[in-house]
């Protein structure tokens, strides 16, 4: 799937929770103008603004339809895919967990079952349910 390869072409997890805020949002601002690209949506601009409070009170970001912006309050890769499945999906919390899931787990199985046996993820899905969803995946 086309969306995964763009995934494992800018994350090295190695190498991606080495860098900088600021590099971090450059690399995943890069990944998402692709996937913008590949889904032929307009483009939508990424902003990290590390703030504890926003995480909690949003589980780790939010899409913003009308400003065509995605929000990240702390870095990670699961959260940046849960908001762009919504920017893809909708407002679905089930499809973009889902599509999140599944795009995460391809990209990076072993990661991902690291994850979620450590309970690293807001979300906790079944392997299965993952598995089997294949809804908007490119």
């Amino acid at each position: 799937m086309q969306v995964v390869e763009l995934v494992r072409k800018y994350i090295d997890p190695k190498v991606f929770w080495k860098l900088s805020v600021e590099e971090q949002q450059e690399v995943l601002q890069k990944l998402l103008g692709d996937i913008c690209e590949l889904y032929r949506v307009d483009k939508v601009k990424l902003q990290v603004e590390i703030n504890p409070m926003k995480y909690k009170m949003t589980g780790g970001g939010c899409f913003m339809p009308g400003e065509k912006k995605i929000y990240l309050y702390k870095v990670s890769l699961m959260t940046f895919l849960h908001e762009v499945a919504h920017m893809l999906l909708g407002q679905s919390e089930r499809k973009a967990r889902l599509w999140s899931h599944k795009v995460f787990y391809l990209a990076f199985p072993d990661l991902y079952l690291k994850n979620v046996k450590e309970r690293k993820f807001f979300h906790i899905l079944s392997l299965e349910e993952v598995k089997e969803f294949n809804e908007c995946l490119k």
